[in-house]
């Protein structure tokens, strides 16, 4: 059994054919043996220091989330634990990417086995979101939590609080990257919180913060992005209603244009990863 190193979606979609063809045609002690050879091969790439090799194992994983085994329980077990592991050990956005579209995958079609696991993952990344400015953790945060809002919504909704109190600390960092993803996770919690208008309301409150007469640039580019998701989720007539007693919040958030080249020219800002 190999892993191409430079494996892609067509890669990891033979291994998917196989490992369901062996499922079929060994015995259960046999599959038990092949399955722990093919968890051991995917543990080496996602250690491997080439990053052709940490995103080939990453697409395998992806691929492998829906084949049903015997042993299905273990195999979302130690998946939920390589993906945990690469956003603990990597550094590259391109893992961080990949990694986080496989873990709304992994829990989206784990259901209860992976309720657990969520809860944890969810209050991981706020911890690094609040913590120390360290980019590529924050980067990750905001990935993490777009997928949970998205494919663990019921779990996610629990800490909606603590996510709109520290969501800011990602829509207020002046890396791009992380401000557009940050933007990204907002928008996705407030599909889960659509029919709660008194968080709404509070977020609106909160974006004054960040438009000052003495706020930072990079505070108002994160909190006028903001203000256009906010508005852009709620029904016409509110939205205009609130739009009404702040016209500059209108005007500004019409102006931003995630392409980076509305206001202030938020291009300048530093490209993850950052050296800080």
């Amino acid at each position: 059994m190999k892993i191409k190193k430079d494996s892609k979606d067509g890669a990891a979609l033979t291994l998917r054919w196989l490992v369901e063809e062996e499922a079929r045609d060994l015995s259960g002690e046999a599959f038990a043996r092949f399955m722990d050879h093919l968890y051991e091969l995917i543990t080496t790439f996602l250690d491997s220091n080439e990053v052709s090799e940490n995103l080939g194992a990453l697409r395998a994983i992806d691929e492998l989330i829906d084949v049903t085994i015997s042993e299905n329980t273990s195999k979302v077990a130690k998946f939920s634990n390589y993906l945990s592991a690469a956003f603990e050990t990597k550094r590259d956005p391109k893992i961080f990417v990949l990694a986080s579209k496989v873990l709304g995958h992994l829990d989206r079609s784990g259901g209860a086995m992976t309720a657990d696991k969520v809860e944890c993952q969810v209050k991981v990344a706020l911890e690094w979101l609040r913590g120390e400015r360290i980019e590529y953790r924050r980067f990750a945060s905001v990935l993490i939590l777009k997928e949970m809002a998205e494919n663990a919504s019921t779990v996610f909704n629990v800490h909606v609080p603590e996510f709109m109190d520290s969501i800011w600390v990602a829509l207020r960092d002046p890396t791009l990257v992380v401000l557009e993803k940050a933007i990204e996770a907002l928008r996705a919690c407030l599909r889960v919180i659509e029919k709660h208008e008194t968080r709404y309301y509070q977020m609106f409150e909160d974006t004054q913060d960040g438009l000052g007469r003495n706020a930072p640039v990079h505070s108002i580019h994160g909190s006028l992005p903001a203000v256009g998701e906010l508005l852009r989720s709620l029904p016409e007539e509110q939205g205009d209603e609130i739009a009404s007693q702040r016209p500059a919040w209108r005007i500004g958030a019409a102006d931003w244009n995630l392409d980076g080249t509305s206001l202030d020219s938020p291009t300048r800002y530093s490209s993850y990863p950052s050296k800080s």
